[in-house]
């Protein structure tokens, strides 16, 4: 380890692959841990010039705070930029090589660190979306089971809060007791999973109310409590953009490109990036493009109206999404808010 000078470490929950190499990219040490123990010890260890890489996963978060706090470079590097770097078959040798591979790629940009809070606050959402994602499985599982039946419902969740009750309750409905029992016991847990979405949606609204910079993003139209908190949870540290465009094609609002040559094609959105995030943006995007009067004078109003007549709205949502995170770019490194100026005035301005 003496003549070793970066570190790059293929983390599991028990068992972890080590491979260290100098300056010259020459390996010098290679080790299996055993115990998370031995690992803990083994980094305690490592001189404080000695970068340690490791790529994005359970557990990376916690070790690279372990590991700033005792001094040394980590940086994080995203698993499915790593995968590309390795030769031969998946197994944790290889791996551990990749990452330091990975680890000489200029072009691939570390994830950043986040705080215990930026965890907790990540952690919300995760769990809010997973409890979104059971809630739609059900109501879909009951509109098919009821379909087979002869029984057809409308999408969205007012006619499962409130047809599904009454067909349940409509003994002229050609449905067996059993199905209508089953039927109830979805329902109550559909109900129970929206309840659960509701308190920590307000758990993430009070913490959008309490911080400041939070206040400041929401200031942009599109950009409410869920995705300011979910843009401070992530802790994308925006000067590591050099400009704001940058910052919106990180989570792929851009469209795909095929070029060669003189010939520039460009497809469908790439979508690469955070998607949690990326399809916050554009649910908040359609939520102000349904809002539009058709009659407003308002600068904002009529250039997203053009959008919308020369696009169509799903493209002009897309572009508008593009533009909010370009702008919170802007909010993230200073301490001024978004207004809108009416009539005749300046469309947009920042101001502290």
């Amino acid at each position: 380890m003496s003549a070793c000078t970066t570190v790059a470490v293929d983390l599991a929950k028990k068992v972890f692959q080590v491979a260290g190499e100098d300056a010259l990219g020459q390996v010098k040490f290679e080790d299996r841990i055993k115990s998370r123990e031995a690992f803990q010890v083994f980094l305690h260890k490592l001189p404080e010039r000695v970068t340690v890489l490791v790529e994005t996963g359970p557990g990376a978060q916690a070790w690279a705070r372990l590991l700033q706090i005792q001094g040394n470079p980590v940086r994080i590097l995203p698993a499915q930029l790593v995968a590309k770097h390795r030769c031969g078959p998946k197994n944790d040798h290889n791996d551990a090589f990749a990452i330091l591979r990975a680890g000489r790629d200029s072009t691939i940009s570390a994830v950043p660190v986040k705080s215990p809070a930026a965890l907790a606050m990540q952690a919300l959402h995760r769990a809010r979306q997973g409890y979104i994602r059971r809630r739609t499985a059900v109501g879909n599982q009951m509109r098919g089971l009821l379909l087979e039946h002869g029984v057809a419902l409308a999408q969205g969740e007012m006619a499962i809060s409130q047809l599904v009750p009454r067909i349940l309750a409509d003994v002229t409905q050609p449905l067996p007791d059993l199905l209508r029992e089953l039927i109830a016991e979805l329902l109550g847990e559909w109900s129970q999973l929206g309840e659960r979405v509701n308190v920590l949606t307000g758990r993430l609204e009070t913490a959008a109310k309490e911080s400041e910079i939070a206040r400041r993003l929401m200031t942009v139209r599109g950009v409410g409590p869920i995705i300011a908190t979910a843009l401070l949870a992530k802790q994308t540290e925006p000067e590591r953009f050099a400009n704001a465009r940058q910052f919106a094609a990180y989570f792929g609002l851009v469209p795909n490109q095929h070029s060669s040559g003189d010939k520039i094609r460009l497809g469908k959105m790439c979508k690469h990036g955070d998607a949690y995030l990326r399809s916050l943006a554009i649910q908040g995007a359609h939520a102000v493009l349904r809002q539009i009067r058709s009659d407003s004078q308002q600068p904002d109003d009529q250039r997203l109206q053009r959008w919308i007549s020369r696009l169509g709205r799903k493209e002009a949502a897309v572009r508008l999404a593009n533009r909010n995170l370009r702008i919170l770019w802007v909010l993230l490194q200073n301490d001024q808010t978004y207004r809108r100026w009416p009539g005749n005035g300046p469309e947009v301005a920042m101001s502290h």
